[in-house]
Order: C-alpha cells, then structure tokens, then sequence
C-alpha cells in the first residue's frame, strides 16, 4: 500500500473571490492547517465568492466535514457565498450521506460558478 498523498491547501485570490484547493488527505491531523486558512481567508475585505475544491483530496472524515460547514455558516452569516467542488467518489460519498447537498452549493466544475 503506497503512502497517501501530501496534504497541501492552495488558495488562489482573484478579486471578491477565493478558491481554495485541498490536497491529500483531511482529518484530525491536518484539519488545524484548514482552520488557520479558512481564517485568513475570512478576513480578505470584499470577499463575496469562496470555492472549495474537493477534486484532488483523497479522504476526509467528520473533522473536515465540520470545518467546511462551520465555515460556510460563519461565512454565509456575512454576506459570503461558498461553494464546494465535487470530490472524488469516496470523498462525494460522504457529502450525499450526510445529505450535505441540501445545505451546500455543490458544483462538479469550479467554471460553472
């Protein structure tokens, strides 16, 4: 069994919107790394559109639900829209379960927003 990919957070800003893209693996371990980003992304003055990219992570657990929910609720309190790109299957699997769709913008290409 290989090693699981390298957990990386890139953020690209372009104006009042953000896209954050989530690599590797989201759980306990890196979950703090996406609290410190949500937070400073929070702060940009203007924002109004956050993207958060699931296509290239490979697993997420309910710590990294949690962080994406209680930043689209904090965002969503000031006026910012978040959506999330589909991840993979697995990662998908998880957001249908929990039936995150009726709480999210989902999207399967970040161009379609």
């Amino acid at each position: 069994m290989g090693r699981p990919p390298e957990f990386r957070i890139l953020t690209n800003e372009s104006g009042a919107r953000v896209e954050i893209t989530i690599e590797g693996e989201l759980d306990l371990a890196t979950v703090p790394r996406l609290h410190a980003e949500f937070a400073r992304v929070g702060a940009i003055d203007g924002l109004e559109l956050v993207v958060v990219d699931l296509r290239r992570l490979a697993f997420i657990d309910s710590t990294g639900l949690e962080a994406i929910l209680r930043f689209e609720s904090s965002e969503r309190a000031d006026g910012v829209e978040l959506a999330v790109v589909r991840g993979p299957r697995a990662v998908d699997r998880l957001f249908s379960v929990m039936q995150l769709d009726r709480r999210l913008r989902i999207v399967d290409d970040p161009a379609e927003l």
